[in-house]
């Protein structure tokens, strides 16, 4: 699938005064940005002029697809967060790697909504909260049927203190 990007032309907010906003408001079934897939992406986003060039201000909403850490299945983790960033204007004016507004009026909000999206993940995302994960014995997901393992739960550094114990039994 082609990488897509979310560019908007504001450039009637820079000829415009310092103030003046604009709403912006999208709804994608589907969208690529950079190697990460968001389905379905949708925000609503506040453009004002600013002296330093345009401010984004907004939420979005979109679904990111993950694996889980307990059981290693493929699921779907929602995402919500508030955006709220400085689009420079002129470009030459921005302090490094930060956001700008293009010459011709453009802003990608793409990259501002992907960095946020992979802050707003959780570190150890879950199915769901009471997954049992796999076996670590034999790798059976315990969500789908249990195993006839045995877990030992002996730390294997303390192997010989727990035979020492059993031979004093």
């Amino acid at each position: 699938m082609q990488k897509t990007n979310l560019r908007f032309n504001l450039g009637y907010l820079i000829e415009s005064p310092r103030g003046t906003k604009s709403d912006i408001e999208f709804n994608y079934p589907q969208m690529i940005i950079e190697e990460d897939r968001f389905t379905p992406l949708n925000g609503q986003f506040k453009a004002v002029r600013t002296s330093e060039g345009i401010l984004i201000q907004g939420d979005f909403q979109t679904e990111v697809e993950t694996e889980c850490v307990r059981c290693l299945d493929p699921h779907t983790q929602p995402i919500n967060t508030h955006a709220e960033e400085i689009f420079y204007y002129p470009m030459s004016l921005a302090p490094e790697e930060e956001f700008v507004v293009n010459d011709d009026g453009d802003i990608d909000l793409g990259p501002l909504i992907r960095e946020l999206s992979l802050l707003a993940m959780p570190m150890r995302p879950v199915c769901r909260e009471d997954c049992l994960g796999l076996c670590p014995e034999c790798g059976q997901n315990l969500n789908e049927a249990d195993c006839d393992c045995e877990i030992d739960d002996i730390d294997p550094r303390m192997a010989a203190l727990k035979a020492l114990l059993d031979k004093e039994e």
